[in-house]
């Protein structure tokens, strides 16, 4: 399922377009399901509540044993163990599960390896979509990362020389604001006007001016 409808990304990609003529910046977008899969974080979940599960199993032998009295005639006391043993297992298969709902992520993986994740994967995709790479170094990566609600603005050197880097703070918070509220498209498109604006007198506009990148958002794979 697409992170963005053809209308939503149409309407970001005539704002890019719009915000470029302004200056001779370039802006990308990109907009990703998650930055990680967090695997071994949700493993590690679930083992522990697998262990926790079955350590108490293991301290409840006598309405175990209960159990097995109604569900058989007879039981040997291997059955007990392996009554114990699969509460556990099953235990930490329903655990895993759960740990793919996006909301329980953000409750088991620390903020700050999210934000180390989302950080490494914006820097990843300013390389990968050539924004490094423009003429004059004048390209802006604006990356939202959705499990993780988190936002990362890149700006080139070229930009950096003539703008603040604390001039994007209010630029992001906004945007993470807009995402939170469910209003990803929306505040997306605000971004890039926003960043228009910023540009605009600031960075020279070359009279040969082409536009070297797309300005249609890039739409990634979860994790990849």
């Amino acid at each position: 399922m697409p992170l963005l409808t053809e209308a939503e990304s149409q309407r970001i990609q005539e704002a890019v377009a719009a915000a470029e003529r302004k200056s001779g910046g370039e802006i990308t977008t990109a907009i990703i399901a998650e930055s990680d899969d967090y695997g071994f974080r949700e493993l590690v979940f679930a083992i522990v509540v697998g262990v926790v599960a079955w350590s108490v199993a293991v301290s409840a032998q006598a309405p175990l044993g209960a159990v097995l009295d109604r569900l058989f005639w007879g039981w040997e006391p291997w059955m007990l163990s392996a009554l114990q043993g699969a509460i556990g297992m099953l235990a930490g298969l329903v655990a895993y599960w759960v740990a793919q709902i996006p909301a329980v992520d953000r409750l088991i993986v620390s903020r700050s390896t999210m934000h180390e994740a989302v950080a490494r994967r914006a820097r990843r995709h300013f390389m990968e979509s050539g924004t490094y790479d423009t003429i004059d170094q004048t390209g802006i990566l604006i990356f939202v990362s959705l499990l993780e609600r988190r936002v990362e603005l890149i700006a080139d050197r070229g930009i950096h020389a003539q703008v603040d880097a604390g001039t994007w703070d209010g630029i992001v918070a906004r945007l993470t604001a807009g995402i939170r509220a469910g209003n990803t498209a929306d505040a997306l498109v605000e971004a890039v006007n926003a960043c228009g604006d910023v540009l605009d007198g600031r960075v020279r506009r070359r009279a040969d001016d082409t536009n070297e990148l797309t300005d249609r958002p890039d739409q990634l794979e979860k994790g990849s």
